[in-house]
Parts: C-alpha cells; structure tokens; sequence
C-alpha cells in the first residue's frame, strides 16, 4: 500500500507552480546524508488513497500543482498513477520527485514535472550548478521533457 507521512505546501519544489507536498514512504534509494530517512521504510505513516480527496480539497484553492516527493515501491506504482490521474481531474498540474538515477521511464510519462538523479552532497541540491539532479517538463503527447533545472538557478 502506498503511504504518505506529511504534507506541505511549498513554492520552491516546481518553478512556476504552487505545490502540495505529498511525502510518499517506502523509499526506494538510500541516499547517503538522506534528510529524512524515516521515508525508507515502507509502513510508514497513513494511505495515500483513502486521505487523497482531503488533501487536496485542503490546498485546492491555492495549489497550481501536487508534487509526490518519492516514488515509494515499484509494487504500489498503480497507485501513484491512480492518485496522478485524480489529481489532474481535479484541475491541478502534477511532479514525481523520483530521485532515482535514472532516465525518464515510460511510467513517469503522466506526470507533468520529473525530478531525478539522486542527491548528491558534494553536487549540491536542485539550485546548485554543480548538481547531478534534474527537473524535466513534460510538453504533452509528443513524448518531449525539456530540463528545467536551471530555473532554480
């Protein structure tokens, strides 16, 4: 099952975007000096699912976005993508902040933002030049993600 510890609104996450924070559990990267590591483990805190409609009525009328700060396990990723498709029913612009090192995969194709690369201390974090980590803007159906990154800049 797919468990959420926090949420939090945020206009630093998504440039641009006004974000509700879902922080998703069952971390599936062990990033070294990870500044929350309580996310690891996979029971950790409330489902997602049954609390979803709740969260968002919350921030509805403030939030441009909802950004998922974790993947969770690869069992629950129908979950996610259920929980993506609710949202932008609801009216709202969706991110995966996977920090996984990975290209885009065929999966993440639904969310309108994809953060990846995991953290790097000695790269630094989204708003260092220097980081490994990228933040990509889905253009649609034509398949193209251009790296926005450098907004953060």
């Amino acid at each position: 099952m797919l468990n959420y510890s926090e949420v939090a609104i945020s206009p630093l996450e998504v440039p641009e975007e006004l974000s509700i924070c879902i922080y998703i559990s069952g971390c599936q990267n062990h990033c070294k000096d990870c500044h929350y590591p309580e996310l690891r483990r996979y029971d950790y805190g409330d489902p997602l699912l049954p609390n979803l409609s709740n969260i968002v009525d919350v921030y509805l009328q403030q939030a441009t976005c909802v950004c998922f700060m974790g993947e969770g396990q690869e069992r629950d990723r129908h979950q996610l993508i259920e929980a993506n498709k609710y949202i932008k029913k609801r009216g709202l612009k969706t991110c995966l902040y996977s920090g996984r090192d990975v290209t885009i995969e065929e999966w993440m194709k639904v969310f309108n933002y994809i953060k990846i690369g995991s953290f790097q201390k000695d790269k630094g974090p989204l708003y260092s030049k220097k980081t490994n980590q990228r933040l990509y803007k889905l253009a649609g159906d034509d398949d193209k993600a251009e790296d926005i990154t450098y907004l953060f800049w």
